[in-house]
C-alpha cells in the first residue's frame, strides 16, 4: 500500500465540511486539487467517500467520516506519543494568526508571551476568517483569535477569552459595506437592494469608508471581557500540534494576566 498519510490528514479536515467545494474553501486546496486526494484514498483503500450521486454537490458518505475518525484517533496518539519524548522540551516560537478586529488582543497575547513565558521569535499575521479557518485547520497557525470556532471539531485547545458586539453604521444609505465573510452569507435579494455595494476584508478600507463617503453595515467593537447576550464570542485556538505545556502556560499566564 502506497503511503497516504498526507491524503488522510487532508480527508480528517475536510468532513468537517458539508461538500466537497465547501471543504476546498477552507483547507488550502483548489477543488480538483481535493477531488484527487480523495480519488487516491479510495483507490488505494477501494472504498467510496464521496457520494456523486447527488446533481450539484457531492456529501460524505459514512465510511469518509470513519476513516477520518481513525485517522484523528491515530494522530492524536502519536502526538501523545512524540511529546512524551519531548515533554521538557519547551518551543521558543510560535504563530498567531488573527481577525483583523482582534489585533489589539492578539499585540496583548504576543507581549504576554514573550514576558512572562520567555518565547524568543512569534509571527502574528492579520487574515480574514476563512485565511485564518484555513491556515489554522492545515496545521499553518499555532494559535488564533478568532469569533466562530472553524468547522464542526472539539478543540482541545481552547479558550473563550470574552466578547465583541457587531455595531450596525449607517452613515450613507447608497453604499452597503461588507467584509468578504459577510458577503459570502448575504443572499442575493439584500445585495440587489443596495446601489453600491464594497466589499473589503481590510477593516481600516471599512471603517474609513463609513467616515467617508459613508455606508451601511457592521463594525466590531473593542473585545471586552466576560459574556454578553446577542455578542460574538472572543475565542482562543491552540493547534493540536501545539506542545500542551505552551498551552498550559498561557493558559496559567492569561488568568493571572487578564489581556481583555
Amino acid at each position: 500500500m502506497q503511503q497516504i498519510f498526507y491524503e488522510l490528514s487532508v480527508l480528517a479536515k475536510s468532513v468537517h465540511y458539508k461538500n466537497l467545494s465547501a471543504a476546498a474553501l477552507h483547507v488550502g486546496l483548489s477543488q480538483p486539487q481535493l477531488s484527487r486526494i480523495i480519488a487516491k484514498i479510495e483507490n488505494e483503500l477501494k472504498v467510496v467517500l464521496l457520494d456523486r450521486s447527488a446533481k450539484r454537490k457531492s456529501g460524505w458518505t459514512p465510511e469518509a467520516f470513519h476513516l477520518a475518525q481513525i485517522f484523528a484517533k491515530s494522530a492524536r496518539r502519536l502526538e501523545q506519543d512524540l511529546f512524551s519524548v519531548s515533554k521538557d522540551q519547551m518551543t521558543s516560537e510560535v504563530r498567531i494568526g488573527t481577525l483583523e478586529g482582534l489585533a489589539p488582543t492578539a499585540m496583548k497575547l504576543a507581549q504576554m508571551c514573550f514576558n512572562s513565558i520567555g518565547l524568543h521569535k512569534i509571527f502574528l499575521d492579520i487574515d480574514d476568517l476563512s485565511e485564518l479557518e484555513g491556515n489554522f485547520l492545515n496545521g499553518n497557525i499555532d494559535l488564533i483569535l478568532t469569533s466562530k470556532r472553524p468547522g464542526k471539531q472539539k478543540f482541545h485547545h481552547a479558550l473563550e477569552l470574552g466578547f465583541q458586539y457587531l455595531e450596525k453604521i449607517q452613515t450613507h444609505k447608497d453604499f452597503a459595506v461588507l467584509s468578504t465573510f459577510e458577503y459570502g452569507q448575504s443572499d442575493k435579494k439584500s445585495q440587489k437592494n443596495s446601489k453600491h455595494i464594497l466589499i473589503s476584508n481590510s477593516l481600516i478600507i471599512r471603517k474609513e469608508w463609513f467616515n467617508n463617503p459613508g455606508g451601511t453595515g457592521y463594525l466590531p467593537t473593542e473585545a471586552r471581557s466576560g459574556k454578553a447576550k446577542d455578542a460574538e464570542p472572543v475565542w482562543l485556538l491552540g493547534s493540536e500540534l501545539l506542545n500542551p505545556q505552551l498551552w498550559q502556560r498561557i493558559t496559567e499566564e492569561l488568568e493571572k494576566n487578564h489581556i481583555l
